[in-house]
């Protein structure tokens, strides 16, 4: 009878936690399957029991905290060992999307169950079975619905429910029992799952999303910007309009994290939204010049401005006019040159836009899967549709000339040419092929597109600074050819010191592009892509201020699949170059299609090797610490007799003996006399505690002081009491096992 009731003790001290556990992992695996109990479910409880059980087995064990450091070891190394070939940032975008950005894979269950199995079980394990606190396991129990906080996912109520009960209940039951009450964690198991906790609870704080307004949390923002997935979490209005001023880009990447767009692929680009015309230095933004319009039958047009095209008619002007080329050297560069197709299937999710996602040399836009019945091209390059908003959780394709063409133009001498002679080798080449044929028509349209972007430039000469012109003459200086000057502006920002920081704020009465250039040189990609824009419409290039997006912020295993969350948002410079057309630079460091480049690259090298450094060394300090809790602990006791009497240090070292003996030999030394503690000590030790029992009994019941002798014998006793118990293994735990 005894024996049955020792056994319904012991289970029902592993029912409860192995069952909240069970409940926990299946709520967060909910919100990845949308399954109440499915095989996943099945798998996760089958390991949860499984590490229970393990757990257990560790406690038992003389160096138990070592066993489960190695397992946690072994636990951390699973991303690394499943996750291979790309496929951690897929099961990032994963994870922080609540399943929704990319495909569940077996690779990434897998690693969800062994990662939360292990946290939740040696969470609850070691806050039930070794030390109960309630509010610990209570607060484990909430990671579940921060995960649902943070993909937006809605828990079922009997998931609250359940937890709700489970927590009640273990509280109740572990309230009334007294096993534990004397029981003290062996130093390394104490510290190691300490350590787990504590990563949960960093875990916890990162997935709840921030509110909008936390104090400090600029100066916090300042000191982890290197080491965020994107954004700030910041809940923001996500705007899909056209708007009159620039700023969009901003607030879409300091807003909170969202997926608005996955594109499938041959060619990844920027895909514009809207073009800014005129500087505003009182509003401190970019100005729309006037409402966006935008032609039905732009297809046509488009789809001459491809240099294949350009070469066969040039060559048709030299065949009708000989000399083109002699006069117009720059025009051979075009010979054998052949044109890229590409194309990007945009996939909508729960964004609504007025504009289609445009490529600089889109061609068509297939918008009848929309419900849209055309599309219209402005003369920035902005597409829409006839639709008030494009609809969430459809598809549309945009087919464009890819972009790689413009280096090896570039490298054959297509832009040695100056901006006006550049248009005179349009107008006499168009001048010399028969009219009504594509030759014809193909000039034309490249005629068309440079006399737009010779109107631009005249229209839109930015008033600026003496600074920003004598920096924009300076930069120029001794250059022949408008992407030279492009260029050269473009390695200034690379190469010049300045750092990309969503988190910096000028001070409101200096927040000028001035201020940027010269003394703060850092901010966000608005920043960058407003001083470079001004500084080339100084040194006299056709330049607009641009904002979209990039698809570069993540490539999951599957090739030529891209997702554009919120922090893909971007600003952005164009430039009309001669031989080329518009062409996107990139002055934002640490950004764009190249990831950044020039000595601000150095800085993350800086702070990568500084994190790692600090890392390792806190990390070998906790392992000291683990390896040796138990010594130091000891070390300090016995340094504190140093400044106590002898009746005090010797009725230290009885309650600490005693308080040892009962952990270790799980009795209660509360109840027992000083005559009743020395025998049950010296029984289960085999050295007598009459050394320590008999002066204190003296001093408590009679009155005598301790002598130092008495103090010397009691603390040699004591001695030699640490090292019978250090090697002494638990008598009550062998006959478990």
């Amino acid at each position: 009878m005894d024996t049955a009731k020792k056994y319904a003790e012991k289970l029902s001290g592993f029912a409860m936690p192995y069952l909240l556990c069970a409940v926990m992992l299946s709520a967060a695996l909910n919100i990845y399957t949308e399954e109440v109990f499915d095989i996943y479910t099945a798998a996760a409880a089958a390991l949860a029991a499984a590490l229970f059980a393990l757990l257990e087995f560790f406690r038992k064990k003389k160096f138990g905290g070592l066993f489960y450091f190695g397992t946690l070891i072994l636990v951390g190394a699973v991303p690394n060992i499943v996750l291979r070939g790309g496929l951690f940032i897929g099961f990032i975008q994963w994870f922080f999307s609540g399943g929704q950005a990319v495909a569940l894979r077996t690779e990434f269950i897998t690693v969800f169950i062994i990662m939360f199995s292990f946290f939740f079980v040696s969470s609850v394990f070691y806050f039930t079975r070794v030390v109960y606190r309630s509010a610990a396991v209570l607060l484990v129990s909430l990671i579940p619905f921060a995960l649902a906080v943070k993909s937006a996912a809605v828990l079922n109520w009997k998931y609250s429910a359940i937890l709700a009960a489970l927590n009640l209940f273990m509280f109740i039951y572990y309230s009334r029992q007294n096993s534990l009450k004397g029981a003290k964690a062996a130093g390394g198991s104490s510290f190691m799952v300490y350590a787990d906790f504590a990563a949960a609870a960093a875990l916890l704080a990162m997935i709840i999303p921030k509110p909008s307004e936390t104090p400090f949390y600029e100066q916090f923002e300042k000191a982890v910007n290197s080491f965020q997935f994107g954004g700030n979490g910041v809940t923001t209005v996500l705007n899909g309009d056209y708007t009159e001023y620039s700023g969009n880009a901003d607030d879409l990447i300091m807003g909170e994290s969202r997926l608005l767009y996955y594109v499938r692929t041959n060619d990844p680009v920027y895909y514009k939204t809207q073009v800014f015309d005129e500087y505003d230095p009182e509003m401190r933004a970019w100005r729309s010049s006037g409402e966006i319009t935008g032609d039905k039958s732009w297809q046509e047009g488009a789809e001459l401005l491809s240099f294949e095209k350009l070469s066969s008619a040039l060559e048709a002007a030299e065949e009708k006019s000989p000399g083109l080329y002699e006069k117009y050297p720059a025009a051979r560069a075009y010979d054998g040159i052949a044109e890229t197709a590409a194309f990007s299937v945009i996939y909508t999710r729960e964004f609504s836009a007025i504009y289609v996602l445009a490529p600089l040399r889109i061609t068509d836009a297939s918008v009848s899967n929309l419900g849209a019945r055309y599309s219209c091209r402005s003369e920035n390059g902005e597409v829409f549709t006839n639709l008030s908003k494009l609809p969430q959780n459809r598809d549309y394709t945009v087919r464009y000339y890819s972009e790689d063409i413009f280096g090896r133009l570039i490298e054959a001498g297509a832009c040695d040419i100056g901006f006006e002679e550049y248009g005179q080798l349009l107008h006499d080449a168009y001048q010399a092929v028969d009219y009504g044929a594509e030759d014809n028509d193909v000039l034309r349209e490249f005629y068309y597109e440079y006399s737009l972007a010779n109107e631009y430039k005249e229209e839109n000469r930015s008033e600026v600074s003496a600074e920003i012109q004598d920096l924009a003459d300076e930069l120029t200086e001794g250059l022949d050819y408008d992407y030279q000057k492009a260029e050269a502006l473009e390695q200034f920002f690379q190469n010049g010191g300045f750092v990309y920081n969503l988190a910096y704020q000028a001070p409101e009465a200096l927040d000028t592009p001035e201020y940027f250039i010269f003394e703060s040189k850092m901010g966000t990609c608005s920043d960058f892509a407003t001083a470079y824009t001004l500084l080339a419409r100084a040194a006299g290039l056709a330049a607009r201020y641009t904002e979209g997006f990039t698809a570069t912020g993540g490539q999951n295993p599957q090739p030529g699949t891209y997702y554009i969350y919120s922090e893909n948002a971007h600003a952005y410079p164009e430039v009309y170059i001669p031989g080329i057309g518009w062409k996107v630079y990139e002055p934002t460091v640490a950004g764009g299609r190249n990831g950044g480049a020039g000595e601000n690259a150095e800085t993350d090298y800086i702070a990568f090797l500084l994190t790692a450094v600090i890392a390792i060394a806190v990390f070998a300090i906790f392992i000291l610490l683990v390896i040796f809790y138990p010594k130091i602990t000891e070390g300090f006791f016995r340094a504190s007799l140093l400044f106590c009497g002898s009746e005090k240090a010797v009725r230290k070292l009885y309650i600490r003996h005693m308080e040892r003996l009962g952990a270790k030999l799980e009795i209660d030394p509360l109840p027992m006399t000083l005559e009743e503690a020395s025998a049950a000590s010296s029984d289960k030790t085999g050295i007598s505690l009459d050394p320590i029992a008999e002066p204190l009994g003296e001093h408590c019941y009679g009155g005598k002081n301790i002598t130092r002798e008495e103090r010397k014998a009691a603390y040699e006793c004591y001695k030699k009491q640490y090292k019978k118990l250090i090697k002494r293994k638990n008598k009550n735990k062998t006959k478990e096992r």
